[in-house]
């Protein structure tokens, strides 16, 4: 359950939430003119386009439709009964369905790599074996998310900010991130090379000059905790409440091990939100703007170097 509860259901919510956003966004393509007075059925296919095109896509027998779509005032799109049919990077067969999918402010002149959007999915579903075995694993007994998102770039002070990124798996609980970073170049992203493969110089090129400015993760428990404290209790023959004690005791042995400050209050914050629910938040607020690629090199430092970094970055972890 520890696992599940730390890195399972973070991990899938993150890959899934990333799936959608490339899907629904990030691989639109040029098509034809989808501002002003286009009509909803000229938006969704301009929002999907670059993804119709990718020869991977296509080769795999890859799909996108819709039951209807609908111009929204300011730009914007309504997409109702969507469903996305691929293969995962793996090769795994994967459907991505969705009841509906709004997308209030995009720009329509660069949708592959729009520098500010606003989008809200509904009823998110995601037929994949991982995601499957996830959903077993966890004793909830469906895959049903929501998401919104909204970000900006300004162009004119090199700031981007994820405003709102937060994903809701019903049974579970709500992924959370908001962030800020300083000198992002942005034309380093819109470097896209035939295919979709973006072109590693650029990459490091972004990591080197960005800097963060500030971020929050939050996950808010809605029976994530209990669903596992449950499954677990089946599979051991244990009442939950011995599963939950069993899960904090571990915990707490692992936190007299840690030599750092933050790792020891990451596992004070995490031992309460296992006993109490509620919402678990990791948050960094520096006095200055900390270089991305300081966080990118991390696993190569020393424990000092660690703490160091941990201090810049003006970490805490808390249980709310």
């Amino acid at each position: 359950m520890t696992s599940l509860s730390r890195a399972g259901i973070v991990g899938v919510i993150v890959a899934v939430a990333a799936a959608v956003i490339y899907l629904a966004v990030f691989s639109g393509g040029s098509g034809g003119p989808a501002g002003g007075g286009a009509s909803g059925q000229a938006r969704a296919e301009k929002l999907f386009s670059g993804l119709m095109n990718l020869e991977r896509f296509s080769a795999s027998g890859g799909s996108v439709r819709w039951e209807s779509a609908e111009p929204l005032d300011g730009g914007g799109v309504l997409i109702r009964k969507l469903r996305i049919e691929g293969t995962d990077w793996d090769g795994r067969p994967t459907t991505l369905s969705a009841d509906e999918m709004r997308v209030r402010r995009i720009d329509w002149d660069n949708v592959g790599m729009s520098p500010y959007g606003d989008v809200e999915i509904r009823g998110l579903t995601a037929v994949n074996g991982r995601i499957a075995a996830f959903t077993a694993a966890t004793g909830a007994t469906d895959f049903v998310a929501d998401l919104k998102a909204r970000w900006d770039w300004k162009p004119e002070t090199r700031v981007a900010e994820i405003q709102a990124f937060d994903l809701t798996v019903r049974e579970l609980g709500t992924l959370s991130l908001h962030a800020r970073f300083h000198d992002v170049d942005l034309a380093a992203l819109q470097e896209m090379q035939p295919g979709g493969d973006v072109d590693p110089a650029f990459a490091l090129g972004l990591m080197a000059g960005a800097k963060i400015g500030g971020f929050e993760i939050a996950f808010a428990d809605r029976g994530a905790i209990d669903k596992l404290a449950a499954k677990r209790a089946e599979q051991t023959g244990l009442a939950k409440k011995q599963v939950i004690d069993r899960v904090v005791a571990g915990l707490a042995a692992q936190r007299a091990h840690q030599p750092l400050d933050i790792v020891r209050r990451a596992f004070d914050a995490l031992i309460a939100f296992v006993e109490k629910r509620g919402t678990i938040a990791l948050k960094a607020a520096p006095k200055r703007p900390v270089p991305l690629l300081r966080l990118a090199l991390t696993g190569r430092s020393s424990l000092a170097g660690i703490d160091r970094l941990a201090r810049e970055l003006g970490l805490t972890v808390e249980a709310r």
